[in-house]
C-alpha cells in the first residue's frame, strides 16, 4: 500500500472540477477523498464507486450501468449509461459516458 498523488478532473452537469490531491494505491484500487464523499477506482475491473453521507453510487463501466443506493432506506435503481469513450492505462483512467440527455467526463491520473 503506498500513497500516489493524484491528478482528479470531472465535469458533471456543467460544473467542472479539478484538484490534486493524495490517494492510496493498494491491490490496483486507488481509495481518495475529495471534500465531500470517498471515492475508489478499482482499475482492473473498471469500477468507481463515490459515496457519501446520503447515498453510494457504483459505475460498472464494463456493464454500462450505474447503481445508486439511498442509505437511509436502503433502496438501490440501477441506471443504464452508454459508454463513449473508457481509456484505462497504468497510469491514466478516463471515462466519458452519457446518462439520459447529459455527457459526463472523469479522469483520474496517477502523478
Amino acid at each position: 500500500m503506498g500513497k500516489v498523488n493524484l491528478l482528479v478532473k470531472y465535469c458533471l452537469r456543467n460544473e467542472k472540477y479539478e484538484y490534486n490531491i493524495k490517494g492510496i494505491l493498494s491491490n490496483k484500487k486507488i481509495i481518495f477523498k475529495t471534500l465531500d464523499s470517498k471515492m475508489i477506482l478499482q482499475k482492473e475491473e473498471n469500477i468507481l464507486k463515490r459515496i457519501n453521507d446520503d447515498i453510494e453510487i457504483t459505475f460498472l463501466f464494463n456493464e454500462e450501468k450505474a447503481l445508486i443506493k439511498e442509505k437511509s432506506s436502503n433502496k438501490t435503481i440501477c441506471l443504464n449509461i452508454n459508454i463513449l469513450e473508457l481509456e484505462n492505462k497504468d497510469n491514466y483512467f478516463k471515462v466519458k459516458y452519457k446518462s439520459y440527455e447529459d455527457v459526463f467526463l472523469i479522469i483520474i491520473k496517477i502523478k
